[in-house]
């Protein structure tokens, strides 16, 4: 059995991305958390057709979230205690994500208008 989680084309990653930084942008508090099935929720209600199964979509997702809390850029927690990228394989149940110490609030604009870059 393969532990290999699926690769999302580079399209797709922008778009979780693109998501995960403008949801993030909104909360009020740093301290304010999404739960990251919020991301491809949003994703199928503003396209259904290129994302017809937000579920499906969570494993990608998670690797996104994980690849932005290696960075910095966000902070995966756990009942309310911040989770390290190198414990992710041995985390079970529900993870919650806010913003991390190398947050950036032009992240979501940058994202937003379509470059992607950095």
């Amino acid at each position: 059995m393969s532990n290999t989680l699926p690769t999302p084309s580079e399209e797709d990653r922008q778009a979780y991305l693109s998501t995960l930084y403008t949801l993030l942008s909104h909360l009020k508090s740093s301290e304010s958390t999404i739960c990251p099935s919020q991301i491809p929720r949003s994703l199928h209600d503003s396209d259904p057709s290129r994302y017809p199964d937000w579920r499906g979509l969570m494993d990608s997702v998670r690797e996104v979230v994980w690849e932005e809390a290696r960075e910095g850029r966000v902070e995966v927690t756990q009942k309310g205690e911040a989770k390290r990228y190198e414990d992710r394989g041995e985390i079970r149940g529900p993870i919650r994500v806010r913003r991390g110490e190398k947050w950036d609030e032009g992240l979501a604009e940058r994202y937003t208008c379509g470059n992607g870059s950095e």
